[in-house]
């Protein structure tokens, strides 16, 4: 006589044990899988950012090299500019024969296109360029146009060269003479924020103090 072999099935409690460890297994895997997407995330988000911030500095510097060192600018000054809430502010400013490619005209684009560069921290509108032809009959009477180049620009520092103390300083506003013209920096500080990024960008002004150097 043969004997039988003994078989026995899972209990209860061996189920409901094998179905936690599974519960638990899963719910490790799904809190990797996200972990991974919000670091991937978050880096992509970060040189996104890097990214926009080098392109800005590079076409703000174009803009100011074209003013002081091309054929059709003018040079740079630092002037008072009407604002929309009828107020003025200093701004970096120049005049360019054909004007910019940021620049949307309402109709037909004119030249010789007078451009300021400010931050518009009022509405929070960033990185901005004021603009408006000198041919514009109401020029006198009407703000200039707003063209936001940077929304994530909050603020920007003014430098310039010391030559008694062979050193740089950083101001918030543009630096005045004792008979209150405004001196043009050697450089601008280009400070950017996103939620936790924030960088900073030095933009070259091809107008310099003697002795000054490159940082």
């Amino acid at each position: 006589m043969r004997s039988r072999g003994f078989r026995r099935g899972f209990t209860l409690l061996e189920l409901l044990l094998a179905l936690a460890l599974l519960g638990s297994l899963l719910v490790a895997l799904n809190v990797f899988v996200f972990s991974m997407a919000e670091v991937w995330g978050k880096g992509r988000d970060e040189r996104l950012f890097s990214q926009h911030a080098r392109a800005v500095t590079t076409h703000l510097e174009e803009l100011l090299r074209s003013a002081a060192l091309g054929p059709g600018g003018g040079g740079l000054e630092i002037k008072e500019v009407r604002q929309e809430n009828g107020g003025e502010q200093p701004e970096i400013a120049f005049t360019l024969a054909e004007g910019s490619r940021l620049l949307a005209w309402p109709e037909q684009a004119l030249p010789d296109v007078e451009i300021s560069v400010a931050v518009d921290t009022r509405d929070k509108k960033g990185l901005i360029l004021h603009w408006q032809s000198v041919l514009e009959t109401r020029r006198e009477s009407e703000a200039p146009r707003t063209t936001v180049v940077s929304p994530f620009v909050e603020s920007l520092g003014w430098d310039y060269y010391d030559e008694s103390f062979k050193r740089w300083e950083t101001l918030d506003e543009p630096k005045r003479e004792p008979d209150g013209t405004y001196l043009v920096p050697q450089r601008l500080r280009v400070r950017f924020v996103l939620g936790q990024f924030k960088a900073e960008r030095v933009v070259r002004v091809p107008v310099r103090g003697e002795g000054a150097t490159d940082y």
